[in-house]
């Protein structure tokens, strides 16, 4: 039988299943440091991988001069510099991430824990019903 409140329970779950649910069931499915560990690899991956970026960047506008000054360059104090800036801007980027990823992960799991409080309902509006037929036919 339908009933008013069944369908508006079943029509937010297929909303948020449908919508919001689906990143949030995958995120939540793992631990919340796994989550987190996860995001900060694909950071510094990335961080990394951009600072490669524009040091070729850099050398490669500045060609001319790198190539006409390639044995009195300071290449170990580049390298220092180069290294340096990197090692912060990971340390930046890590944290931000961490802070990031930890709320997004506690959101997500706010939600979910929601969801599974609405499908509780529902299963209990079924089995009242179900316990309705059965009374109603002995």
């Amino acid at each position: 039988m339908l009933s008013e409140e069944k369908i508006k329970k079943m029509i937010r779950l297929s909303d948020y299943e449908n919508g919001q649910g689906s990143t949030d069931l995958k995120r939540t499915g793992y631990l919340k440091m796994d989550y987190i560990r996860l995001k900060v690899l694909g950071t510094f991956v990335s961080v990394t991988v951009a600072a490669f970026l524009v040091i070729v960047l850099i050398v490669m506008y500045r060609a001319e001069y790198v190539l006409e000054n390639a044995a009195s360059l300071p290449l170990g104090t580049l390298a220092l510099c180069a290294g340096g800036i990197w090692l912060a801007a990971e340390i930046v980027f890590i944290v931000i991430t961490c802070r990031m990823a930890s709320r997004e992960y506690e959101e997500s799991r706010l939600r979910v824990r929601e969801y599974y409080t609405t499908l509780q309902d529902l299963l209990e509006i079924y089995d009242a019903e179900e316990q309705e037929q059965e009374d109603g036919h002995i």
